[in-house]
Order: structure tokens, then sequence, then C-alpha cells
């Protein structure tokens, strides 16, 4: 039976298995999780498909091209909210798995004030701020009893393999040490002291799966537009980016033999993020006729400083009654996501009094995306350099196209409806087994006044993503598709 160490020998041991872990807590990722944003704003955005880069005078203009807020001619103030739906269905080894997450969300909230000028070439300025919602993380994940050949337990013990067991604190404090604390692994017959087993030498196990994630990125901007002999457009922003993210990932496996002196073990993962940045957005509209009007916007990096809280636990349940657990230490991180700069080109058909025909292509290349070291990281930080030339590899250039319709039904109603695609954002040489392309379709109505107006739309986008219950090595992929159903209102007044 192995022994264990000392209380002052785990402290010491918890104290240097933090500073490895540093180095490696952050991955390629965390890039596409901040970068993969939706064309959420006003309800009316929304439900032309968010193509609304050629149009203007409309709140959601601040977070597409913001050219479009040289259009207004009075004040705007408005509202977005509603509620959004994460629907996930997990097939894995044939087992089937669904989930749902519902929460609020307000998609759009700002003002814009309009200040008129003595200049007839620039008639009207307009100062505008938002906060749009950019991405939503709410979401839960579940898949009950996949029969799998392997083990998780397999992953931590290739880790333990050559390492003395006073040496697994400090290389893996997060898994294969409390594997090896909670009897999970066990000292090899041949007596070598850097040779293990695992308690599922074989068999593999039903694995259960759950992950319950909760967040949002949004973006706070502040802009300026104005028109020139109401011709041309020009606007610039700067956004003001906040994230909240949380996940509490739980896997727990019971032997796919009966014999084994194992019931079952848990594996649990705790992290918590916030983040803060910045970006700058610029954007030009021209009507190049009274019927045709094209757009380009340009958005630059957004620098997201992040600190992350990280811990693991395990808990393992024996057939005689003995059960064991163990902790990790508590790892706080700090680091920068440099997210993909983005370019947009719009258009849109005016249609007199009937209506209005519109599309945008969106440009994003995610295998730009960086992880660096914050400014103040000391002397030596760590580079990331590994991380980065992964997401490199792994993402590739994708390319959106986004169309939208309005049309008048009767003096103060509006029909809207629109649709959009995305590529998907991983490169071949990633060898995804899944189209990972992203869909949306949106249908919504609307009705104003002089005065006042509202709107109500309903929202819902879908893609595919591959899956995998432990390391890619030794397991195949399952898949994971992910639905975001919203439906959302607007209310707002001009002034």
């Amino acid at each position: 039976m192995k022994q264990r160490q000392s209380t002052s020998a785990w402290i010491l041991s918890l104290f240097l298995g933090s500073i490895a872990w540093q180095a490696n807590a952050q991955n390629e990722i965390d890039i596409l999780r901040y970068s993969y944003q939706e064309s959420l704003g006003t309800a009316r955005s929304m439900s032309m498909g968010g193509a609304f880069g050629a149009l203007g005078a409309d709140l959601a203009c601040l977070s597409g091209n913001p050219a479009g807020i040289g259009m207004y001619r009075r004040g705007d103030a408005g509202i977005s909210t509603g509620l959004a739906s994460q629907k996930t269905k997990v097939n894995i080894a044939g087992q089937f798995g669904n989930a749902n997450q519902l929460s609020g969300s307000t998609t759009n909230l700002g003002i814009a004030l309009s200040y008129p000028s003595v200049n007839p070439d620039w008639p009207v300025t307009t100062l505008a701020v938002t906060n749009t919602r950019r991405a939503n993380y709410n979401e839960r994940v579940r898949i009950d009893d996949a029969p799998l050949d392997g083990t998780l337990l397999d992953v931590f013990l290739g880790e333990a393999m050559g390492a003395n067991p006073d040496e697994l604190y400090n290389l893996s404090p997060f898994t294969s040490s409390l594997a090896w604390e909670t009897y999970l692994l066990n000292p090899h017959p041949n007596n070598n002291p850097t040779d293990y087993i695992s308690e599922i030498p074989s068999g593999g196990a039903y694995a259960t799966k759950i992950i319950e994630r909760s967040g949002h990125l949004n973006e706070t901007n502040i802009g300026l537009g104005s028109g020139f002999q109401e011709r041309l457009y020009i606007g610039a922003s700067i956004g003001i980016v906040s994230v909240e993210f949380d996940e509490k990932a739980i896997h727990n496996e019971r032997p796919r033999i009966d014999s084994l002196e194992l019931a079952e073990w848990e594996y649990q993962e705790l992290l918590t993020v916030e983040g803060s940045g910045v970006n700058f957005k610029v954007g030009i509209n021209l009507a190049l006729t009274n019927w045709l009007r094209a757009g380009v916007a340009y958005h630059t990096r957004s620098r997201i400083g992040f600190t992350d809280e990280y811990s693991t636990k395990i808990r393992s349940d024996f057939k005689d009654g003995e059960s064991f657990d163990s902790s990790s230490p508590f790892n706080r991180l700090e680091y920068v996501v440099l997210t993909p700069s983005r370019l947009i080109a719009s258009g849109a058909f005016i249609l007199g009094k009937m209506g209005i025909i519109t599309a945008d292509y969106e440009r994003v290349d995610y295998g730009s995306g960086m992880l660096k070291p914050q400014a103040l990281s000391g002397p030596d930080p760590y580079n990331f350099e590994t991380e980065n030339e992964a997401a490199s590899q792994l993402y590739n250039l994708s390319h959106a196209a986004r169309v939208g319709c309005e049309f008048r039904i009767q003096q103060n109603w509006r029909l809207r409806a629109g649709a959009g695609m995305e590529t998907s954002p991983f490169s071949p040489a990633a060898e995804i087994d899944t189209d990972a392309s992203r869909y949306t379709g949106s249908m919504g109505f609307g009705y104003r006044t002089n005065a006042w107006y509202a709107s109500a739309t309903y929202r819902r986008s879908w893609h595919d993503r591959d899956i995998y219950l432990y390391s890619p090595d030794l397991i195949e992929a399952g898949r994971l598709r992910k639905t975001h159903g919203m439906v959302v209102a607007s209310l707002g007044f001009r002034m």
C-alpha cells in the first residue's frame, strides 16, 4: 500500500505545482471562445439577419458600421431585451444526450444624441452610447453512461508514468496527483517506483459528463458619426469589452467490468473568468444613388485582459464502502487575449417606401488570434508560443454572409426577415470530423410613429462541433450540436 506525504511536503508541492500550471492553463480554446461572436443588437437589426452595415439611424450601428450613426436626424433612446435558449444535443459512442439552458438577455441598450450644425454640408452630428451583447455563454451539456473502451484514468496514468510519487504534486497537481491521492493510481507490481497501474486497467467505463456554463461578452460602444451632403457618412467608435464566464465540468465513470473493486469515481473542474478590454471601429457609408447604398467597416483587434481562477477535485468510491477525495490548489492566473480583426462590406437596395433589401459580408481570420502575458507579468513571463502556434494551425479564415429585408405593411407596420451563414473557423489541418459552419435565420415585425417605435423578433442560430470526453489521442470524437434561440423585443423613443 502506498504511503501518503507529510502535510508540509504536500503544501510545498502545491505551491510548486501552481507555478508549473501557469505555463499551461490557457490554450487556443480561449482565443476562439472570445472571438466567436454573433450579430446581436436591436430587434430590428436582428430580424434582418444582422445585415445592417449599409443602413443607419439604428442603435445597432455602433457594433457593426458606426457610419450609420451619421444618418440620424433626431435623438434616439431604446432597449432590446428578451429570452435566450441554448440547446445542446450530444452523440458519443451511439449514446445521445440533450440539455437546455434558458436565460434573460438584453441585447442592446443605448442612446443617440443628434446635434444640428450651421454648416449645410455637415447638417447633423450624432454622439451615441450603446451596450450590446456579442456572445451568450449560458449552456448545459449532458451525456449519460456513454460506453467507452477507455477511461480518463488512462490520461492520468500517462502523465504519471516516469515520475516518482513525490514528483506528481509538482508535475500535475490538478490531475494525476489527485488520482494518486484517491487510490485511482497505484504502484505497479514490478516495484518500479515510477510505474503505476490504474484502478480500471481494462474493459473501459461508462462515462457521464455534465458541463454547465454561464456568462456573456458585452461591448459598450461610444461613437460619433456625421454625413456629408447626405451622400457620404462617416463614423468611428471605441468599444469597451467586458467578459464574464463560469464553467463547472463533472466527469463521472464506473467500470464496465463488475469484478473490479472500484464502484465509481468523479473528476470535477471549476473555472471562473473575468475580463475587460478595448477595440476601435471605423466605417463609411455611401449613397451611390437614391436606391443603392454601400458601406465598409473595420474592427480592430480586441485586447482583453483576463483573470481566471481554476481548481479541480477527485472523489473515488469503492465497493467495500471506502471513499476518498482530494482537491487541487486554487490557482489565480492573468493573461491577455488578442481577438482577430474584422472587415465588413455591405450593400442595400432602397425600394422607395416599399422596403429594403440588404446584405453584409464579413471576413475574420480566427488563426490570427493570440495569447499574451499581462504587461506586469514579471521579467520572464510565459510567452504562449506553443499555444499561439497551435491556434494558427487549428483556426482558419472564416467568411460570413448575411441577408435581410424589411417591407412596409400599411402606414406604420414593418415585416422583416433575414438569414446568414458563416464558414467553419477551423482549418483543414485541424482534421475536424464535423462541418462547423454556423447558420442563422430570423423573422420579426415592427411598429413605428414619429415619436416612438416597437419591434419584436425571433432569431435562431445553429452549428455542430466535435466533442471529446477526454484526450483526442485516446478516444474518437462525438458530435455536439448547439442551437441558440432568442425572442427579443425593442422599445424606443425619438427625441
